[in-house]
């Protein structure tokens, strides 16, 4: 019989027997980071992953728009789709200028510490604009990024 420990068996940490064990990773993991890099406070931003930049979805409804109606399968659809996107990209700018603006108060309180720091789920869309406008204003952001199958990348 051949000998390992169980947490090294990423078979076993990988199964439905041990989520309760990723759960307090998951939990553990971020607070020992936390207390090493002295983060005492956040301020979290969740939302659609869904959303783009004013200049992605513009550049993605001119694209639409500018191609032939004849040759593009489902192209009213497409544009109609490509409008919501522009659209909706005020909130993307939208989070941008707040992140920015907290992150650019949290600074100018003139603590030792790291107070105030943006946490986000580490997705794109709202998320991605949240950690863009803290590093616009020179300070830090914090992905916690999650698994959803087919949905999301690290930013």
């Amino acid at each position: 019989m051949q000998k390992y420990k169980a947490y090294e068996k990423l078979d076993f940490i990988h199964s439905a027997d041990a989520r309760v064990i990723r759960i307090l990773s998951e939990y553990l993991e971020p607070a020992a980071r936390f207390k090493k890099y002295n983060i005492l406070d956040t301020i979290v931003f969740f939302g659609s992953a869904r959303l783009r930049s004013k200049k992605n979805a513009l550049k993605e409804y001119n694209k639409i728009k500018t191609s032939d109606p004849k040759t593009t399968p489902d192209f009213v659809q497409k544009l109609r789709t490509a409008q919501q996107h522009v659209d909706m990209s005020k909130y993307y700018e939208d989070a941008v200028e707040l992140s920015q603006k907290i992150t650019t108060w949290s600074m100018n309180l003139g603590l030792d510490s790291n107070r105030f720091i943006i946490s986000t789920g580490g997705g794109p869309g709202i998320m991605e604009a949240a950690n863009k406008g803290a590093k616009l204003a020179g300070g830090y952001s914090i992905g916690l990024n999650i698994s959803i199958p087919f949905e999301q990348f690290v930013n």
